[in-house]
């Protein structure tokens, strides 16, 4: 069932409980006042019949006429009983009661009683006079008020079926006004494949909860389309880059079988061959380790990790290569408490990702000196990696994270792309976010930034 229809029908159903519940007060509030208003009609039609037939000899001829007329409007099925003291019947009218004598004097005791009689009511009057003291009984049946009741009943069911199908339509109507951005967000995303993953669902102008589901699904589709991005462009380097060696190795063999060698260039062959398989498996055993960092950080592969000792651990490493390479160490900022230095991670995976910047930025600038930089600010560590090298383009900053990827003017160089990408991903376990700025010429600079309130 769609959500409109199902939306229609509850809200349907609360309208139908609500309208039942007042249509039934209604009810029963009309019949309650039908009985006593006709319970009042019974009482004054007690006391009259008591005045015509008990006062007739003390009121004037006047009086006795009005008294009279008013008698003569009788109410359908009436009946009244006069009795005396003795609970004999002094008189009858059109059908006698054998009224019980227990039912004679609760009406002696209350003046005034009220009860029913099968289909009819009954009103009960104690009537002193100078005569005796006399008991009216007067019982009729409220075939008006039932048919009053009927009619209500009637009018009250057809209201209440006539409101539940309006209220159904409206709803209907409501419901699909409200989801109507969510079908427009429905045919937008049919429409989106892999091949246009940068289209993106509109939001609208309203800040709503649907609003928030397109903006979530447009980040989901930035996600997405970064990820075949990725893919894609890994896809493209890491077959180029396997491509080479096995276009050279298959060109070297052919060439080879071509026809009868010497020794030596039998060997010339067996060395380039050899190269190039080296090479291949440079690239794959980069890339077996680039999918092994996606590892799960926990409290037993993991320990405080000073930060600054690690900077002084990678300028003694690069000191002691021959020849040595210059490594700057800058600390500044820093808290005054030493453990604020610290953070909760793995210690070869951060020097392995580190020691790969620090390696790139000595080969990319030609081994000129390197500046490590700690700096402590709002409950972050930072690290910045700078170098005085060749630079990055403004077009290919976002792209060198990219498994195999190369920059354009780093083809030059011995590498295989495969360094960065590891050390996102280290850092990225360790919940730190890395950023770089380049100016071509000039050098490169990456930002590592470590929280310090990371729990593992």
């Amino acid at each position: 069932m769609k959500i409109r229809h199902r939306l229609s029908l509850q809200f349907t159903l609360i309208t139908g409980i609500i309208l039942t519940g007042v249509f039934v007060l209604i009810y029963l509030l009309s019949a309650q006042y039908i009985r006593n208003s006709f319970y009042k009609l019974l009482q004054v039609r007690a006391l009259v019949t008591a005045q015509v037939y008990l006062e007739k000899d003390e009121l004037t001829k006047k009086k006795f006429l009005e008294i009279e007329k008013s008698y003569a409007q009788s109410i359908p099925d009436e009946s009244s009983n006069i009795y005396d003291q003795g609970d004999q019947p002094v008189f009858l009218e059109k059908v006698k009661y054998n009224w019980p004598p227990s039912l004679l004097n609760t009406i002696r005791k209350n003046s005034t009683y009220r009860f029913t009689f099968g289909e009819k009511y009954g009103v009960g009057m104690f009537y002193p006079d100078n005569q005796g003291d006399f008991v009216v009984i007067v019982t009729a049946r409220n075939k008006a008020g039932e048919q009053q009741l009927q009619y209500l009943a009637l009018i009250l069911v057809i209201i209440l079926c006539i409101s539940l199908v309006v209220t159904f339509l409206l709803g209907q109507w409501f419901a699909s006004k409200a989801l109507q951005p969510i079908q427009s967000i429905n045919k937008q995303v049919k429409k989106i494949r892999s091949n246009n993953l940068h289209t993106r669902v509109e939001q609208g102008r309203n800040k709503d909860e649907i609003a928030e589901l397109a903006g979530n699904f447009n980040e989901l589709l930035q996600h997405l389309e970064q990820a075949f991005e990725m893919q894609r462009s890994f896809v493209s380097n890491a077959s180029h880059e396997l491509r080479t060696p096995l276009t050279t190795i298959i060109g070297e063999i052919e060439v080879t079988l071509h026809r009868e060698r010497t020794q030596a260039e039998y060997i010339a062959t067996l060395d380039t061959v050899l190269d190039e398989s080296e090479k291949l498996k440079v690239i794959t055993d980069g890339l077996l380790q680039l999918t092994r960092v996606d590892v799960i950080l926990t409290p037993a592969n993991t320990e405080a990790v000073r930060l600054d000792e690690l900077l002084w651990e990678i300028q003694e490493h690069w000191q002691y290569k021959t020849p040595p390479y210059q490594v700057e160490v800058v600390l500044s900022d820093l808290p005054e408490d030493a453990s604020r230095l610290s953070v909760r991670g793995n210690r070869p995976l951060l020097m392995l990702a580190l020691q790969n910047i620090v390696r790139n930025a000595f080969k990319f600038s030609h081994h000129q000196p390197v500046s490590l930089r700690l700096t402590y600010s709002a409950n972050c560590l930072v690290i910045s990696v700078s170098d005085k090298g060749i630079g990055i383009a403004p077009g290919e900053l976002d792209k060198i994270f990219l498994p195999l990827y190369r920059a354009d003017n780093a083809y030059t160089f011995a590498g295989y792309g495969i360094g960065l990408a590891m050390a996102q991903r280290i850092f990225q376990l360790h919940q730190a976010t890395i950023t770089v700025s380049s100016v071509l010429g000039q050098g490169t600079t990456f930002n590592i930034f470590f929280p310090t309130d990371v729990k593992i």
